[in-house]
């Protein structure tokens, strides 16, 4: 890995380039989130949205806001750009927003690395990919002290997806043998620039395939059959099949809306959403 730091690509664009302003800005949504928040080990992963956070900072708040953070987050996002590896994992030691550098966690770029030689080092990808910086403030306000490592998806491919998938399952279990908590956060937008009512309907036939659990039947209804322009679909089908290989997880809704919320705009329309994946008791165990 390199001792390099990624500097931020859409500061002061897609969210506020000041420090003080970006604190506020993220911290009065992650106060809005319901209440109580899950503990660390209730939860195992989150799909949030990417778009500026006037948009969708709401729904990525909502998110963020509802569980504890562990101490070491794996961030998958899109790669819009097109730039770089197909599988890209950040090269750099850190990654830098106006409130401050998050470390990488490298214990868990050795543990991916290891575990799927598709993944490669590559910093290329993520020099310019607005997908998973703008999630980083949320991370940084909710948990100081947090380490992250960044991985982007770019080749439509599920066979590819699916390997990813479960070579990040591979490199949690082995971390977590070790008692180090993991969390997933996957970054994707929803269905893109149709009249809300349409864009809802796309949104709900998306939301649906991801809440059932099934990874093929999300790439397949989202990209082959529906042309639902749901961003981050090969993350998120990477995060389905990790989730098969980790302890039993049920998914939930947390919030959900689209950008004509920010200023009334409906006629084409955004879609985001926030989902958690709950752990399950075990067997012998109860939910009182």
């Amino acid at each position: 890995m390199s001792e390099s730091v990624r500097h931020p690509a859409v500061a002061g664009l897609f969210y506020e380039g000041g420090a003080r302003a970006l604190r506020t800005e993220v911290e009065s949504f992650l106060s809005a989130a319901p209440r109580p928040r899950l503990a660390e080990t209730s939860w195992r992963a989150l799909l949030l949205p990417h778009a500026g956070h006037v948009y969708s900072g709401a729904i990525c708040g909502a998110g963020v806001g509802s569980v504890e953070l562990p101490g070491t987050v794996l961030l998958v996002g899109p790669n819009h750009q097109g730039e770089g590896a197909g599988v890209s994992l950040s090269d750099a030691g850190a990654w830098r927003t106006p409130l401050g550098d998050v470390p990488v966690a490298r214990a868990l770029v050795d543990e991916l690395l290891a575990a799927e030689p598709a993944i490669r080092l590559d910093g290329v990808a993520h020099r310019r990919e607005h997908s998973l910086e703008v999630i980083v403030p949320f991370l940084q306000a909710a948990r100081p002290g947090v380490s992250i490592a960044c991985l982007s998806i770019g080749e439509p491919d599920l066979g590819l997806c699916l390997a990813v998938g479960r070579a990040v399952a591979r490199a949690v279990t082995s971390l977590e043998a070790g008692g180090s908590r993991v969390a997933l956060v996957v970054s994707s937008d929803l269905n893109h620039y149709l009249p809300r009512e349409r864009n809802r309907e796309k949104d709900d036939r998306a939301l649906d395939a991801l809440l059932a659990g099934d990874p093929a039947e999300l790439f397949g209804r989202v990209l082959l059959r529906e042309r639902i322009s749901m961003c981050g679909v090969l993350p998120a089908t990477a995060l389905l099949e990790a989730l098969r290989g980790l302890p039993p997880v049920a998914a939930r809704l947390v919030a959900r809306g689209d950008s004509g919320d920010a200023f009334g705009d409906t006629s084409r329309v955004v879609g985001y959403a926030a989902v958690v994946w709950e752990t399950r008791p075990r067997t012998g165990e109860t939910e009182n």
